[in-house]
Order: C-alpha cells, then structure tokens, then sequence
C-alpha cells in the first residue's frame, strides 16, 4: 500500500492535472483593449495607432502584455486556469505574444480565434494548456436584432473539446453594451441571450448532460431579464427547473462585483454551468462556493475614489499603465 501511495505521488505532476490534486480551474477576463500597434484598414482602430488619440506604442503594448501575463500566470491558485476565456482582443497575433511571454510560454497555452465583425475589431477568444484541454471544433453564432439589418455586434465563440479527456462546451460571450443607456440596449443583450440559449438547447436536445460553461462580459446583472428570462440562468443552485445556474449570481447579490462604474459594483463578468456539471455522479463537477472574482492587491487601482476598483491601462485620456477595468472570474471543477 505504501509502495502504491509512493508511486501515486510521484506520477501526479505527469497526470495532466494543472492545479492541486484533481481539481483545474476555468476563467474569463475582459482585458480592456488589447490592440496592436499596426493599422488595421478593415476595422476601426485608430484609437489605438502612435498617431492616435491614445498615442498606443510599442512600449505601452508591451507593458500591457506583461500585465496580463501576471494575471494570468497568478490566476488558478497560481499555475494558470485550463482554459481562459477572453474579450476585447484585436486579432490572434496579440494572442501569440502574450502567450509567448515568459510567463506563461511553458505553461503551453494554445488559442481559439476568428475575427469577427466588430467595427472596433475586439473580438473574443479562448486559450487553453494543451496538457489539459483537447478542442475538437469551434464555430461562431452571429447575433442579429430583426428590425436592424445594419446590428453589428461580436460573435459569441463556442468550443467543443475535451477538458482531462471530458467532453465540454464553451461559450465565449462579450453582448452589446449599454451605451445609450440601459433600457434603449436591452434588445441588443437579448438577441445575443436568444443565440446563446437556442445553442445550448440545441446541444441538450442531443445530450441532455452535456457539460456546458458560458462565460463572458454579458453586459448586464445576473438580475438582468437577459440572462433570468431569456438566457435562463438560474440565480440559485436550489432551482429545480433550470438547465443553467449562474454560479456568480451569489456574489452579486452580497454585493460583490468584478467592474466598478461611478462607484459601483457590477457583476458583467460571469460563469454559468449546465446542470450536469452539479451532478456528484458526472465525472465533471463544479466545485461548490468555488466562483470567485479574482482580485488581489497589486490589481487595485490606486488613481480610483473607488476603493478596490480595478487598475485599468488608461485612466481617462491618460495611460497609467494598469491591467484592465475588469477583475477576471474563476471557477474550480473537480475531475
């Protein structure tokens, strides 16, 4: 017995498990504007050239990039998670410098990616460790609004792959923004909840215990009649019906929020599970109480009236060279 137990604790660095024991953890982060420095002719980016309002350089891209890479390399109980999911990057290149960082370069992080068609060209994305997460195929589902045929906002990106050799789906959201106000957004937001939800019913449909996890800058509170009555995510785990549990929806309502706006916080950035992934018997399990914003000290922002508010990479017109406006989310889930 002590011969197994020896042999146990020598092999499980080699076992892919990337975190403590058989656990791995899932994140999201909305990394606020991670532009190149060269123009781009098809998108909008001139915020973001040495000429521009921003006066974006080589010296500012790379200080983000070493940001970031932090972040991620501290995320997870400080390996790194599994699989990052992110929004507001440009293109793929500025995903193979930050993950060719040195940070995160042995950590082996591979990229999901397309353009889609954003006027400012952010888009969103997904980054795994190819020791623990296998994609098997990604596609995008445009999100239109029927009475605008000129809507444009970002395509919501869903994985398929195996995570430790377990099937799983993920979805990569960033919904329209408020700008205009909440109420006149609100459609937008939908629409996008309605494509996300007709996907996840399409895929229950043919698995009713597939494991699927949404995460995203949705734009709107777990509250929202976004997510409760068109995404259908349930704010409780007690929820007998539901298909979709919002797992940050708890935090939100201590008061707990990962972006702070004119002094308040707000829960935009979540992680939702499918029903399976609650299950003691799925072989796939979130681990319970384990969603968390992701905030230590050295990422508050210390130019802020808002105590705790996250360091951001521009404070106004002025760079003040911090991560991001969005703290990330992280989840844990047992193998």
């Amino acid at each position: 017995m002590k011969n197994r137990l020896f042999i146990l604790l020598v092999l499980l660095p080699f076992l892919g498990f990337s975190q403590k024991g058989n656990q791995c953890s899932v994140a999201f982060y909305n990394i606020e504007n991670l532009y190149d420095t060269i123009n781009d002719p098809a998108v909008d980016d001139e915020e973001f050239l040495p000429e521009g309002k921003n006066k974006w350089n080589g010296e500012k891209f790379e200080k983000k990039i070493r940001n970031l890479a932090r972040v991620i390399d501290s995320l997870g109980g400080g390996d790194g998670p599994s699989v990052l999911g992110f929004s507001e990057v440009e293109n793929k290149y500025v995903l193979e410098v930050l993950i060719a960082n040195k940070k995160l370069a042995k950590k082996d992080y591979g990229i999901v990616h397309e353009n889609s068609i954003d006027k400012r060209g952010i888009d969103v994305a997904l980054i795994y460790k190819k020791s623990d997460f296998t994609p098997l195929f990604h596609k995008m589902a445009r999100v239109t609004l029927e009475n605008d045929p000129d809507f444009i906002t970002r395509d919501i990106l869903i994985v398929k792959g195996l995570l430790f050799k377990k099937p799983v789906y993920f979805f990569i959201n960033h919904w329209p923004s408020r700008r205009g106000g909440e109420e006149e957004s609100r459609q937008k937001r939908i629409a996008a909840a309605k494509v996300a939800r007709n996907s996840v019913d399409t895929i229950l449909k043919a698995d009713p215990k597939a494991n699927i996890i949404l995460m995203g800058d949705f734009n709107d509170e777990p509250t929202d009649v976004s997510i409760k009555d068109y995404l259908l995510a349930a704010d409780s785990m007690e929820s007998k019906d539901a298909t979709l549990f919002n797992v940050l929806a708890p935090l939100a309502k201590a008061g707990d929020g990962s972006h702070s706006y004119k002094e308040h916080w707000g829960m935009l950035d979540q992680i939702i599970v499918s029903k399976n992934l609650l299950s003691k018997k799925s072989k796939l399990q979130y681990e319970e109480n384990s969603a968390a914003v992701y905030r230590p000290v050295w990422m508050h922002d210390k130019y802020s009236k808002h105590a705790g508010a996250p360091y951001r990479t521009y404070n106004g017109p002025k760079f003040i060279g911090g991560y991001s406006d969005h703290f990330p989310v992280f989840i844990k889930l047992k193998i």
